[in-house]
């Protein structure tokens, strides 16, 4: 199937992945719950002060601050209306919600103004206020149930994934 699936690619995007991990301070615990609060945040209908709010997070439950802020990005302004859209229809199980089409439209406009230019983060403020319940609630149910699961999975991988490297980098280090 060519490079993108070969073995070899894997490895190298594994090690990479361990690597940029390893780069975190912290015990192998405090990095791997530091990345759980920042993918449980990214999840949430809170952009524009997700950074914020895992610095704060993190800091009251002693985890890793950097980690934390790092993996909020996974809500960003490419990623944003898929992962609000995925989490809305999430939501949407649990109450009454708008159509799809409806519920983009308006969140496009939370975003953009009708020029296509970003809204600053007061006018955003605004924007969110006015979707009310029938936007806000579905989103903000189906943001902590997909965070929340992210999160958990997130949370034992990384924490695999550090120890296995911290194991390694011990055991390369002593036999040189």
């Amino acid at each position: 199937m060519g490079e993108v699936f070969s073995r070899a690619w894997r490895r190298r995007k594994l090690r990479q992945s361990v690597n940029w991990l390893l780069g975190f301070h912290g015990s192998p615990r405090q990095i791997a719950r530091g990345l759980a609060i920042g993918v449980i945040i990214a999840f949430s209908p809170t952009m524009g002060f997700q950074m914020a709010i895992a610095a704060v997070l993190a800091t009251l439950t002693y985890s890793s601050r950097a980690a934390a802020i790092a993996a909020v990005w996974i809500t960003n302004p490419l990623t944003a209306l898929p992962i609000y859209t995925f989490t809305y229809r999430i939501g949407g199980w649990f109450g009454p919600t708008l159509g799809i089409s409806d519920f983009r439209r308006r969140l496009s406009t939370v975003l953009v103004n009708d020029a296509g230019e970003w809204l600053d983060l007061q006018q955003q403020v605004l924007e969110i206020t006015r979707l009310g319940r029938e936007v806000l609630w579905p989103l903000t149910l189906g943001g902590a149930i997909v965070g929340i699961a992210a999160g958990a999975v997130s949370y034992l991988i990384a924490l695999g994934m550090i120890e296995f490297g911290r194991r390694t980098r011990r055991t390369r280090g002593t036999s040189r």
